[in-house]
């Protein structure tokens, strides 16, 4: 959100600035005979031209500082913006003071009202543009009034209650854009976790699996494969009832996810009481260490199934497969799914390794 404020507010920040300094430079191209009817202080006029060229540098610096680091006003930054306003403020007193322009106000106000535009979500960054052209103007009044002028004071007045509360109006208008940007990420964040998992085991679904094994393949990384699918699980519902059931799969996959060796390592529901387990750079032998603490684990947790032939608690048969070079996902998935098949035949609650093809 600061990062687009940013890009869009300096460009136009910038602008201003750079635009005022080149009606300045240009002023006897657009008001005929301008510096001939200076008659105070004529000698500073060559400095005025060098500030309006400093002025136009250090705003296109400004802006190329903005984009060219991350987005945020940094000591630089913030040092050319007071720069900028001292600059700004060394004009306009000289335009008000020694000859009595008048739109050296609207100038100062102008710009002022800018940097707020601009500024605003960056408190610092806003005082420390803000702060000399403020100062200057009380300044300049006193001088021309050879002291405090209420008039003026009062419009003065005015003007700092202007910035305060335009500020305060500018940066709650921001903070809803930001609670609504926070609130919209959240959202697609929820959205991406529901897309790519399942909800009831609170593990990949199988659209996360399948685009996971094709990014796996595209950039030729290694990985095995244990393809698990829950002992009698039919029976299991036919006994405890399909609530029982869910709940029984939800503690299977924590057991799948806690038995695993790294966060990167995937666990994935695909369909029904089957799950895949991906073991990214795993050799047969390291994939069939991870099915046998699958195994064990499953035994410790003792999730009891009256209705299986082989135990009393919730067993899974496992078929381990690992990538060939010349593989497809759906191959690896055959592989494993076949190892899993002579799991089964041999007895269940057990695990195959099926050799590369």
């Amino acid at each position: 959100m600061v990062r687009q404020a940013l890009h869009i507010s300096i460009p136009w920040f910038t602008f201003v600035n750079v635009s005022f300094a080149l009606i300045i430079f240009f002023r006897n191209v657009l008001i005929s005979g301008f510096d001939r009817s200076i008659s105070n202080q004529a000698e500073i006029l060559p400095l005025i031209n060098g500030i309006a060229v400093g002025i136009t540098a250090l705003s296109c610096l400004l802006a190329l500082l903005i984009y060219r680091l991350p987005a945020r006003f940094t000591s630089v930054s913030l040092g050319l913006l007071l720069v900028l306003s001292l600059m700004w403020s060394y004009c306009s007193y000289n335009f008000i003071v020694w000859w009595h322009l008048p739109f050296a106000w609207p100038l100062s106000v102008i710009l002022m009202l800018t940097a707020l535009a601009a500024l605003y979500y960056h408190p610092t960054a806003l005082l420390f543009f803000l702060t000399p052209l403020w100062l200057t103007a009380l300044l300049a009044s006193m001088q021309l009034n050879q002291g405090i002028s209420v008039r003026f004071l009062l419009v003065w007045l005015i003007l700092t209650t202007i910035l305060i509360y335009g500020r305060y109006i500018l940066q709650r208008w921001f903070d809803e854009a930001w609670r609504r940007y926070q609130e919209n990420r959240m959202l697609i964040a929820r959205l991406d976790v529901m897309a790519h998992q399942d909800a009831l085991t609170g593990t990949a679904n199988r659209r996360s699996l399948e685009n996971y094994l094709k990014d796996a393949i595209h950039q030729n990384l290694p990985f095995a494969l244990i393809m698990l699918d829950v002992d009698y699980f039919k029976r299991y519902n036919d006994h405890y009832g399909h609530q029982a059931g869910d709940d029984c799969l939800a503690k299977v996959a924590d057991v799948l996810k806690s038995s695993v060796r790294t966060p990167a390592d995937l666990v994935a529901r695909y369909g029904g009481e089957e799950f895949v387990v991906v073991l990214p750079t795993a050799s047969l032998d390291e994939a069939a260490l991870v099915a046998e603490r699958i195994r064990a684990s499953l035994h410790a947790t003792a999730l009891p199934h009256r209705a299986s032939e082989v135990s009393k608690t919730v067993t899974v048969s496992m078929g381990i497969a690992v990538s060939g070079s010349s593989d497809s996902a759906a191959g690896i998935i055959a592989r494993a799914d076949e190892a899993l098949y002579r799991a089964k035949q041999q007895g269940r609650n057990r695990w195959v390794k099926q050799k590369p093809a």
